[in-house]
This record gives C-alpha cells, structure tokens and sequence, in this order.
C-alpha cells in the first residue's frame, strides 16, 4: 500500500495527516519521518527494554556456567586432537587442598590433559552436601588432617559438651554430606591419612581390629588385581617414606582388593595387609589408596597412580557393567582398564576361554564425546564388531574354547587420556 491518501498518521491532536506530512496540519505539531513523534518515542522505550532483558538472559547465562569459584563447569569443552575439532563433555573433578598436603594429586591431573581439569575444594567443603553434589569425582587427597581447620575442630578438647557436641555433630555432617555424595552416584577418592574421614563416613566398611600404622619403607607389593597385573606385572615396589601411613583396613564381602603388602608397623610387628582397595556404596563407589603422589615417584610408581586416576573416573560405570553382567547371569573374570589418546590408537588384547560357555565382552565407556568399536575375533577367525559413543556389549551364547581377541579402536576422542574399562563375563 503506497498511497499517500489511504495511508495516513495520527497526530496527537486528533488529526489524520497524509504519510508524506512533515507537520501536522492542524497544530502544527512536526511529524518525524511521517509519525507521531509520541508514538516514536514509546517504541523506542519498548525496544531498549527488550534489548536490555535480552542482555540479563544472557549474563544471567554466562553465570550459570561457572561455579562459586569462578572455574568453568560447562558441560562441554571443545578441542582439536589429531585436526580434528571434538565437543567433549569431560567429568567434573575436585580435589581437596590445603596448606599441610602430602598427596599432590593436582599435579598429576595436569599431566593427563583437559579432560582432567578440577576444581580445588577445602576440607571444610565436604561438610557442604550441595557443594559435592556439583562434581562427579572427589579426590580426597592424604593430609595432615589434626593440623587442618577440620582437624581442629574434630580433634579439639572434649573437657566441655560443647566441644563434645560439635564433635558429634562434624561427624553426623561428615558422615551425611559424603554419604549422599557417594550413595547419588559419586566416586571417593580417599588416599593415606584421609583414612580416619572414611571411618567417620562409611564405618560399616571399616575393620577397626586393623588399626595399625606403618613405618618408613620400601614394599614388595602384591597385584592381586588381574588387569592391574597386566598392566604392572605381579610385583611393585612401593616407597613410603614417612611414618604413620594408614593401611586399607576394610572389610566386607563387597571390598575388593587390588593390591596387598607385607610391612613393618610402628611398633616393630609384621603384617599383610591390602593398600589399595574399592568398595561400591548404594549408586557410588569409594577407592582407598594407602600409596599417593609424592615429589619424587618412580616411573612405575607413576604408572600405578596413573591406573589409580583411570580407575577412580570409571568406577561409576565400571561398577555398572559389573551389576549388568550378575543380573544376566555372567561372572565377571576379567577386567582390563585402559585408555587412549588418538583415533589411530588400537589396542588388541586376548582372552583364553578353557571351556565351552557363553561370553559376553562389555567395553564400558560413559557419553562424552568419544565414539569407540569393539571388535571380538573368535579362534577360528570369524569377527564381530559393535560401535557406540557409550557402553557397547557384543555376545557369544555358544563360545568355544581356545583364545579370543578383542580389539578397541577408537573412531573419536574427545581428549587425550580418555579412559574406558573392557570386562569378560561368562556364563556356563
């Protein structure tokens, strides 16, 4: 519509005016661009207001995305590996700090890549359920513990009950706040002298007739755990090299034990005892290490606390895939933990089955970014190959006996280091 005379303006005065009228003809009132300079003035009102709540939503946005530290909690991370640009959705890790720290987990997170960034939390933090519940994993790092602000308060003078009631009521925080951490589906890590939190938090799972503490030493530790064994063979030598370390002194039917050692107490005794151990809680799991990061490692120190890691952000869906294989009737006989950095990565492994059975290979892996095949090789040769950006399983009903291949290829990575578990069950 472009004639002047069907198009017309409103003047405030009450006059229609034609849309070429530079003035209103009956006050006098100049029209700008042909409209009502009140009306004018009203949309841009109204447009600034819409631009400036566009502007909230989207600080309001960008505040959603960091924590009350001020360190990104994105969901996703976007990085090049290989020339390749890849959206990873990486775990969100924290590590407890403080000033009288003997485990420097941190340092080793930095050597594995942006996949392990974390988020440095205080003790104190753990008293703060809604706090925890903001990461997947907790590193719950060796510290003096009585010299540290919880330390005080749960050590302090019982002369007065007050003191004694605050005592009473750390442990009651301690015990739900990490308790609703681990039973949503959280993992713990818990190294060394941190082993007095875990007695506060999960004393079901703590034996207190092994109450005992080591001297400075080197140990001859046993692998017990098979797929640690292929990865560090039947013995690691361990060096602790300060007094009063903490055994892992748990018990239960569900504690699972990867590596034990025979060593000298304080008090000059001889004992075997497991260091290095894992329990699963309600949806979580708990990892207790009596060995940790120190500032000088051996290359085969390193490599265990490496496994140690890899171990601690899978046992969520580790733990999974385990539950899975019970409930379709598979004993699980072999775990490997393994991970890759690069799509031209493969890793081929075998399994000797000593009899006829039903197999099931799990490759366990949770979504976040990576996309992986698994490809299992019977003995005479035929294949089977099954993709997925999450856990894939691949059956045999009727397996012969003889050696399997199973071969991970991964076709995506979204960060270096990335982590995955592959599982052999079977069935009668």
């Amino acid at each position: 519509m472009t004639n002047d005379q069907t198009v017309m303006v409103h003047c405030t005065c009450g006059q229609e005016n034609p849309l070429s009228a530079s003035k209103c003809s009956r006050c006098g009132k100049r029209l700008v661009a042909g409209m009502d300079p009140a009306r004018l003035i009203l949309d841009i009102a109204a447009a600034a207001t819409l631009l400036i709540a566009l502007l909230l939503v989207f600080l309001l946005d960008r505040g959603n995305s960091t924590t009350t530290d001020g360190l990104a909690t994105s969901p996703a991370q976007v990085e090049v590996l290989g020339g390749e640009q890849m959206t990873a959705n990486p775990l969100r890790l924290a590590v407890t700090s403080s000033e009288f720290d003997y485990d420097d987990m941190g340092k080793l997170l930095d050597t594995l890549g942006s996949g392990y960034r974390y988020t440095p939390i205080l003790l104190r933090d753990l008293l703060n359920a809604n706090r925890l519940r903001q990461y997947d994993v907790v590193f719950l790092t060796c510290t003096n513990l009585d010299r540290s602000w919880l330390g005080q308060r749960l050590h302090g003078d019982e002369q007065s009950s007050a003191a004694a009631a605050e005592k009473r009521e750390l442990k009651r925080q301690l015990q739900e706040s990490l308790g609703e951490f681990v039973g949503q589906g959280g993992t713990l890590y818990v190294s060394d002298l941190q082993f007095e939190l875990l007695e506060i938090a999960f004393p079901q799972f703590v034996d207190p007739g092994q109450q005992v503490r080591g001297e400075v030493q080197t140990i001859r530790a046993q692998v017990v755990d098979a797929g640690l064994a292929r990865r560090l063979g039947p013995i690691v030598e361990l060096r602790f090299d300060k007094r009063c370390w903490r055994p892992a002194a748990l018990k239960g039917a569900e504690v699972t034990v990867l590596l034990t050692g025979t060593f000298e107490t304080v008090d000059s005794r001889r004992v075997t005892m497991p260091l290095l151990a894992e329990f699963p809680f309600q949806r979580g799991s708990v990892i207790f290490t009596s060995f940790h990061n120190e500032a000088q490692n051996s290359e085969m120190e390193l490599e265990l606390l490496r496994h140690l890691v890899f171990a601690t952000v899978t046992a969520q869906v580790d733990a999974t895939v385990k539950r899975t294989l019970v409930r379709g009737g598979f004993s699980p006989v072999e775990r490997n933990l393994l991970s890759v950095s690069t799509k031209e990565q493969a890793i081929t492994q075998t399994y000797q089955c000593r009899r006829p059975c039903a197999l099931q290979f799990v490759l366990g892996f949770e979504e976040r970014g990576a996309r992986l095949r698994l490809t299992v090789t019977a003995p005479d040769g035929r294949r089977t190959e099954q993709t997925g950006t999450s856990t894939v399983t691949i059956d045999v009903p009727h397996a012969a006996a003889g050696q399997w291949q199973y071969q991970v290829t991964p076709l995506k990575v979204p960060y270096q280091n990335f982590p995955f578990t592959l599982t052999v069950g079977e069935k009668p």
